[in-house]
């Protein structure tokens, strides 16, 4: 009877678990048991019941204006430093209050299920978009902090069902990381990877050539937990940090804290250590994503900034851990820099259709701006990039020429580049005369 119930333990965990583009995910197991790798007779415990969630019920405003308050990594900080910037930028990806100017829907094309927002009623996060790379400086552009309404009259491609200011586990995780982390390149899950400049953590290992999971032959990451073993899957989950990141098939997360229980013998007890995570994903109607604002109204927040984990679920997942060159200390944090092919103090149509604008990080927007004599903006424009975390574009791609034009023969105006980065920098790239 026993092992029938340690059986359905397993099989309502494997059933219960989904993966950020699958449908949405009301809570993590509860306590499983040590599998056929345990060393010793003495390692075998009885299965617990746990608190699935360090679900913390927020009373003060999680709002979008806290975004300017998250330091710039500067060369210098502590490692310390440079990871909190990455979890609190994730933490507030998935959390903070807005209201929808209207409501709306949209369908997520990997499971074919409508999610919807209604007018007046509170939300916190990023609204989750499996085919979209958005972040929170796009959501600024729409929201207002007096009255707390996030403007979408014009927030997706009707036809592709893509909401810009939108995003998935692995755009949140990235733009988080991004913050820091110029080491590596910012991908899907699958391109998580030491080919990418992903870091392994811990004493586990596996093919540092592969470029994708699974493709072409090779490893999936269930199968490189397995062939690890477990209790070396623990101790590379033990080994992680603030910041680090684990990730599978499909989905990431990333690290808060990590705790660590282990039986006399020294192995590591998969079913009471446990990692605490921030990760963004599809959750529209389990009560353990809900939050309380300050006026104590109950919101559903669009991911988890305090999600527990146990090892053995990890491992039975397939999560495996990494970390970036920037938490290690072997790869300088640097300032953002953007450079731009036309300088001196006027510009024509001409001037703005050449070159390129180039950064050193992740570009999230390019606006132009116009103004006028008085210094008043008269026109703004923002290019974003949709699926990618691009660094560099034609200056063709990013202004709009045709509206630029117009303005030349209406009189004396200025025109502005501005690039916004994922270090949370906005750099003005040119500033100059607008001149036919």
């Amino acid at each position: 009877m026993k092992r029938l119930i340690v059986f359905l333990l397993i099989l309502s965990m494997l059933i219960s678990l989904f993966s950020c583009a699958e449908a949405p995910a009301v809570s993590e197991t509860l306590a499983v048991t040590q599998t056929a790798e345990t060393v010793t007779e003495e390692a075998v415990t009885e299965t617990e019941e746990a608190d699935p969630v360090y679900n913390e019920k927020v009373s003060d405003p999680l709002t979008p204006e806290r975004l300017a308050q998250i330091p710039i990594a500067r060369d210098g900080m502590t490692t310390d430093q440079l990871r909190q910037i990455c979890v609190d930028y994730v933490c507030l990806s998935t959390t903070f209050q807005w209201l929808p100017s209207k409501t709306f829907s949209y369908i997520t094309s990997s499971v074919d299920l409508e999610v919807k927002f209604y007018e007046g009623k509170l939300y916190g996060g990023i609204p989750y978009v499996n085919l979209a790379s958005g972040n929170l400086y796009r959501m600024m552009e729409l929201y207002n902090t007096e009255t707390g309404v996030l403007n979408i009259d014009n927030f997706a491609d009707d036809n592709k069902n893509k909401i810009y200011f939108g995003t998935a586990c692995s755009g949140t995780a990235c733009w988080g990381w991004a913050r820091v982390v110029n080491s590596a390149v910012m991908k899907w899950t699958s391109n998580m990877n030491q080919k990418h400049g992903f870091i392994p953590v811990g004493p586990y290992t596996y093919d540092a050539s592969i470029e994708v999971y699974g493709k072409n032959g090779a490893e999936d990451c269930k199968p490189i937990c397995k062939r690890n073993g477990m209790q070396t899957m623990y101790e590379s989950y033990a080994a992680l940090q603030k910041a680090d990141c684990i990730v599978n098939q499909g989905h990431v997360r990333m690290i808060k804290e990590v705790h660590v229980e282990r039986y006399p013998n020294g192995t590591i007890i998969g079913d009471k250590s446990y990692v605490i995570q921030c990760e963004q994903g599809l959750y529209t109607s389990s009560d353990i994503h809900d939050r309380t604002a300050a006026d104590g109204t109950v919101y559903k927040i669009q991911g988890n900034d305090n999600l527990k984990t146990y090892f053995a679920v990890l491992y039975s997942s397939g999560y495996l851990p990494h970390t970036f060159a920037e938490f290690l200390g072997t790869n300088p944090v640097e300032p953002g820099k953007v450079t731009m092919e036309h300088s001196g103090p006027t510009a024509t149509v001409n001037d703005l259709q050449r070159g390129n604008i180039k950064a050193n990080y992740p570009i999230s927007d390019i606006f132009t701006v116009l103004k006028n004599e008085q210094g008043e903006e008269v026109f703004r424009y923002a290019f974003r990039f949709e699926r990618h975390y691009n660094r560099s574009t034609s200056l063709a791609q990013a202004v709009p020429i045709n509206a630029v034009r117009s303005f030349v023969e209406k009189g004396n105006h200025t025109v502005e580049i501005l690039v916004q980065l994922s270090t949370g920098e906005l750099i003005t790239a040119y500033s100059g005369a607008l001149v036919a």
